[in-house]
């Protein structure tokens, strides 16, 4: 009788260990309904909105249940966590999928917010990443990753798998957009020129040329607006350039200095549906938010630790719904934003 007791405890304990285990996680929501920040402040009408942020995979995670807790334990094993360390590039596929590329760590970070999974790329083919800092992602879900440690520019499908590496000589590649004819734009900061490459990841041409009357000088980061003109950020210069696909110079935004419209550090640039700028600045700890003709509209951040404050910011990223991704390098974490059209709705 004994015997029998005890095993019906253990069929009972190991029932209640299954029961936690098969009970999945929902979905993250987009919003942490406990924070309510927005840009400008009251009384004028809400612009953006704080969703929320993302630290690391134990925000994405759902809670584990008894039995695979019990079975870490009796095995030692466990999915190996790799926590955000300096996020510089994000990119986010439109739905629930969000890549960050990790400049120190030597990774990037595959967060799906629907099936509360985490997964890691480390390697492109049997070659290590070393230093990921741009990141794309076209219409089929491939994503392009730029090492800037190893000078090259890798290709993925959307399942993580590597494909090929982009056929051309950077010195040191960094942000990447593709615009709607599939064509890959990519910042080779030390050649002081973007590489364009095909639908098929052909090289066809570089800009600008070396008697343009707007040289780029060091430039980091690249965004294409809705008529496919190109935004670079031209850094030791100061601004955002406009160039029109064909690498045509049109303008530029902003200019040295610590006034609003101005910077001293300008880094990530993303453009959204209305065709509205945004320019992230490390220095400030904020991004600015432009027209299309250059005047500032709203600035949304300061340095600091909380939400909408940043601490050496640099990557940003607008999906198709206007939810806006910043790599807040130095606070170990993504900070997710809203931009709301006129009356507040998106």
């Amino acid at each position: 009788m004994k015997s029998g007791y005890l095993l019906l405890k253990l069929i009972v304990c190991c029932s209640c260990f299954l029961l936690s285990a098969c009970a999945t996680g929902e979905p993250l929501p987009w919003r942490n309904s406990a924070i309510n920040a927005v840009w400008p402040p009251p009384p004028n009408p809400p612009r953006i909105t704080f969703l929320r942020d993302l630290k690391g995979p134990d925000d994405v995670l759902p809670g584990k249940g008894n039995l695979a807790r019990f079975m870490e334990f009796v095995t030692g094993e466990g999915q190996t966590k790799i926590e955000l360390e300096s996020p510089y590039g994000v990119a986010s596929n439109g739905n629930s999928v969000i890549y960050v590329t990790d400049i120190a760590a030597g990774v990037v970070h595959r967060y799906d917010l629907a099936k509360r999974t985490v997964s890691y790329l480390t390697q492109a083919g049997n070659e290590p990443l070393i230093r990921p800092a741009g990141i794309a992602i076209d219409r089929e879900g491939n994503v392009y990753i730029s090492d800037a440690g190893s000078a090259k520019v890798f290709k993925y499908d959307q399942n993580g798998e590597f494909l090929h590496e982009l056929a051309a000589q950077f010195q040191r590649p960094a942000g990447i957009a593709i615009n709607s004819r599939g064509e890959k734009f990519v910042v080779d900061v030390l050649a002081h020129k973007l590489k364009v490459f095909n639908v098929h990841d052909k090289f066809v041409r570089e800009f600008p040329q070396a008697d343009s009357p707007e040289p780029l000088n060091l430039p980091s980061n690249v965004a294409i607006g809705r008529n496919d003109d190109v935004y670079v950020t031209d850094s030791m210069n100061f601004k955002v350039k406009v160039f029109d696909h064909a690498g045509t110079y049109k303008k530029s935004i902003g200019q040295i200095g610590d006034a609003p419209g101005s910077f001293a550090r300008p880094k990530g640039v993303a453009v959204d549906s209305e065709d509205h700028v945004y320019i992230v600045d490390a220095s400030h700890g904020n991004f600015q938010i432009f027209d299309r003709d250059g005047k500032l509209l709203l600035f949304v951040g300061k340095n600091g630790a909380g939400p909408g404050e940043f601490s050496l910011p640099s990557g940003i990223f607008i999906d198709g719904k206007d939810r806006i991704f910043v790599a807040d390098t130095y606070n170990h974490r993504i900070q997710i934003f809203q931009y709301m059209t006129e009356g507040g709705t998106r």
